[in-house]
């Protein structure tokens, strides 16, 4: 079952939350400064006297139309809706009053980049991109470093933009800038390809497994695939191999229902780093990971 569209509403609201608090109630009471669209709209601010979310607005909406003439209408459907919620929601909070200051200039380092990173990597992880200095990196790739590795192009670009920032800020801000940015594209990363359900590949080898395939299908609601020609070692008597990935409670259900009905099969369970598929509990094969 997907998620329904109210459902990826409230995520995407709330990653925008996330991120806009990040932002404004804790960076900058802290004196502290981010790297991305986000620095590049603060040192813009520090020149023109601008609100740096009108002038991040901006940025993003001309990235849009750029990444619609170079990658196309898919990346840029994938952006158009945090291009335009986010700057809205950035703005609407930094005229609230909060503001969350630490003693310790690392724990509002730290405090910011779980909450960044948390923000970013939730609409991340359903599909959606903010359409910030990842987007940039994929055009580049796209246009002009074409044989670069991604991760590359997105490092070299974060230096230039910190060397833009020194206009406007402290070496000891961007120095803590950089640290920022380690920080929060971890707990993005996080976020995006750990935090969700535990994933195993569960092989099974037997005979007579017309059963436990049904089970696989239509109770559990995962696919099969299916090995018929495989042969036992010993015996030497031809078996049929099954695999299915499965999540923690699904897993449980199928070794019960193995168990109950005395099916004589050998099983054998992997744990699993990244799935990549159309199920539910699997990533899109499009996910990128910035690391």
């Amino acid at each position: 079952m997907k998620k329904s569209p109210v459902f990826k509403a409230f995520l995407l609201i709330l990653g925008c939350l996330c991120c806009s608090i990040a932002t404004n109630w804790i960076m900058i009471p802290n004196g502290l400064a981010a790297p991305g669209i986000t620095g590049i709209s603060m040192t813009i601010e520090h020149f023109t006297g601008i609100n740096y979310a009108l002038i991040y607005y901006a940025i993003t909406i001309v990235i849009l139309i750029i990444t619609w003439l170079t990658l196309g209408r898919k990346d840029a459907s994938n952006i158009v809706i945090l291009s335009i919620l986010y700057p809205m929601v950035l703005w609407v909070l930094s005229f609230v009053d909060v503001q969350i200051i630490f003693e310790e200039k690392l724990i509002a380092l730290a405090a910011f980049g779980v909450l960044y990173g948390v923000g970013i990597g939730i609409p991340y992880r359903i599909g959606f991109s903010y359409g910030g200095d990842d987007t940039v990196a994929k055009i580049l790739k796209k246009t002009i470093w074409k044989s670069t590795e991604l991760k590359k192009i997105y490092s070299f670009e974060e230096v230039i933009i910190l060397l833009f920032m020194t206009l406007a800020f402290s070496l000891d801000q961007l120095a803590y800038a950089f640290a920022g940015q380690l920080i929060y594209v971890n707990s993005m990363n996080y976020v995006v390809f750990n935090l969700g359900p535990k994933l195993y590949d569960v092989q099974m080898i037997g005979k007579n497994m017309e059963k436990i395939e049904d089970f696989v299908i239509n109770t559990i609601h995962k696919s099969v695939t299916i090995y018929h020609d495989a042969m036992g070692g010993y015996s030497k008597e031809p078996k049929v191999q099954m695999s299915c990935v499965c999540n923690s409670r699904e897993y449980v259900q199928l070794r019960e229902f193995i168990k109950e009905g005395s099916y004589d099969c050998f099983i054998k369970v992997i744990p699993l780093i990244h799935v990549f598929g159309n199920n539910r509990d699997f990533h899109r094969l499009d996910d990128e990971n910035i690391e």
